[in-house]
C-alpha cells in the first residue's frame, strides 16, 4: 500500500514548514506521495488562509518542487477550498478539497474549529443557545457547498466535533445529532456518490483528540454506504505528517 498524505499546509498559510520542509519530512516518513493543500483565500480575510497575492508565487513553488523531487516523490498540487472562498481560481490546482470552517450569519463570521468559545458565543448570539440549531446551519451550508462546487474530497465533514471529545458542547449520541449529520452525508452520496471522504487526524495532534474526523457512527455509514475513504493528516507541520494514521487505519477496519 503506498503511504499517502493529500491534505497538507505550509507557512503560505498557517503552516510551520516551508513546502520544500515539508516535503523532506514526507521523504524521511517513507511516502510515495504528498499533496498540498492551501488554505484558499476567505471573504472574511482571516490570517489563517493564503493571501490572494501569494497565490502565483505559491503555484510556482509547488511546480518547482515537483520538478525537483521527479522520481524520488510524487507531489501533488491541491488546495483546501472553503465555502466562503475567494479571488482564486480551482483549475489552477490538481484537486480540491471541500470545507467548511466558518459559520457566517448575516455579515458575522464564526471560526468552528479556533476555540470552543467562539463556538458557544456563535450559538448564544445567533441560535438562542439551540446548539441543534447552529449544527443544522453548518451541517446545510457544507453540503449545500460540497453538492454545488467541484470538490474531490470531503474534508473533516464534522469539523464542529473537534472541541467535544467528551460531549463539552454537545451530546454526539444524540439519535437527534446523528440523523442530522447521516441526513447531509447522504445527500452528498446522493450527488455525487464517487467523492472521496478523509478520516482526518489532525485534532489528534493539535488538541490531543482520541479519534480522528469523522465519528465512528460516520466512517461506519461511509462504509456502508461503499464511500471511497482516505487517511489524512492535516498536517501543519512535519511532526504532524504521518501522525494517528495506524490508528486510524484500525477505527476504519473496526467500525
Amino acid at each position: 500500500m503506498k503511504k499517502i498524505n493529500l491534505h497538507t499546509h505550509t507557512v503560505f498559510c498557517d503552516g510551520k514548514n516551508t513546502p520544500e520542509e515539508m516535503v523532506r519530512g514526507a521523504i524521511e516518513r517513507g511516502f510515495d506521495c504528498l499533496g498540498f493543500s492551501v488554505h484558499s483565500p476567505m471573504k472574511s480575510g482571516v490570517w489563517w488562509t493564503i493571501r490572494p497575492q501569494d497565490v502565483p508565487a505559491y503555484l510556482d513553488e509547488i511546480h518547482r518542487l515537483q520538478t525537483k523531487y521527479a522520481g524520488v516523490i510524487e507531489i501533488k498540487n491541491g488546495i483546501e477550498l472553503d465555502r466562503e472562498y475567494c479571488d482564486v481560481n480551482v483549475r489552477d490546482f490538481d484537486y480540491v478539497i471541500g470545507a467548511v470552517h466558518q459559520i457566517v450569519c448575516d455579515d458575522r463570521y464564526y471560526d468552528v474549529d479556533d476555540t470552543p468559545d467562539i463556538l458557544r458565543d456563535c450559538c448564544k448570539k445567533e441560535f438562542g443557545g439551540d446548539f441543534m440549531a447552529l449544527l443544522t446551519r453548518y451541517y446545510e451550508t457544507f453540503s449545500d457547498f460540497v453538492c454545488r462546487e467541484d470538490v474531490q474530497i470531503v474534508a473533516h465533514f464534522d469539523l464542529v466535533e473537534k472541541f467535544n471529545a467528551h460531549h463539552e458542547l454537545f451530546d454526539t449520541d444524540d439519535p437527534a445529532y446523528q440523523a442530522l449529520a447521516l441526513r447531509h452525508l447522504d445527500r452528498i452520496l446522493d450527488a455525487k456518490p464517487g467523492i472521496t471522504f478523509e478520516v482526518n487526524t489532525g485534532a489528534m495532534f493539535r488538541v490531543g483528540n482520541p479519534l480522528p474526523y469523522p465519528a465512528p457512527f460516520l466512517i461506519r455509514a461511509l462504509k456502508q454506504r461503499g464511500a471511497h475513504l482516505i487517511v489524512t493528516s492535516d498536517a501543519h507541520c512535519v511532526e504532524a505528517l504521518d501522525f494517528g494514521f495506524d490508528k486510524a487505519r484500525a477505527l476504519i477496519d473496526s467500525v
